[in-house]
């Protein structure tokens, strides 16, 4: 489901009652455009515990949970191995909405990492084939030689994934919705699951 797809609203107009599920309102405040994907923060926990947080792009969201998607080799691969549970932020360009989601992160399956991979524009799937801590490791000039040769050799846009793109959906069991508002303040709504239902908490916006 999408913001389109609710009848009369708008996505910035959603903000889940309590007793309502908030899944889909979660659905409709990510919307995801496969041309123009949300940017979210992930934090994870590293096997000492120190939090790690990143940027990366929202590749796709069902009610179970947005996904996400990156090298098998990377740091929050390794994070999420030790410790599955994981928080999403996600603001809006406008910066009058946040969703925060938290919940335990597992691999999806090859089918939707490939379908999410050939969605990926030209450059990021080049960038999946040539981003390694070799390549990282690089003077500027190496890393354009190393991106040259995958292009020589892949094409400007392969449609295979390398051996390392792997994905992962994050299933949500806390949700918090912020809305801004000109005129009056700003108001959070945090749901909890709790025995199979949700459990709303108004909050100082």
């Amino acid at each position: 489901m999408t913001a389109a797809e609710l009848p009369g609203t708008r996505a910035d107009e959603i903000l889940p009652e309590p007793g309502e599920d908030p899944l889909a309102a979660m659905v409709a405040w990510l919307a995801v455009d496969p041309l123009d994907p949300p940017l979210g923060v992930l934090a994870t926990v590293d096997p000492e515990g120190t939090p790690r947080c990143r940027h990366l792009l929202i590749s796709g969201v069902s009610a179970e949970g947005p996904t996400f998607h990156t090298d098998s080799r990377s740091q929050k691969v390794e994070d999420l191995a030790a410790n599955p549970r994981a928080t999403l932020v996600v603001l809006s360009d406008d910066r009058t909405r946040q969703l925060t989601m938290t919940g335990p992160a597992a691999p999806t399956d090859s089918d939707e990492q490939l379908r999410t991979y050939r969605d990926r524009t030209p450059y990021l799937k080049l960038l999946a084939w040539t981003n390694s801590t070799a390549t990282a490791a690089l003077p500027p000039d190496g890393r354009r030689q190393v991106w040259a040769e995958a292009v020589s050799r892949r094409g400007p846009a392969p449609q295979e994934p390398p051996d390392t793109w792997t994905g992962y959906r994050l299933r949500p069991d806390t949700l918090t919705f912020w809305k801004g508002d000109a005129d009056a303040p700003s108001h959070r709504r945090r749901f909890h699951l709790r025995d199979g239902g949700w459990l709303a908490e108004e909050l100082p916006g």
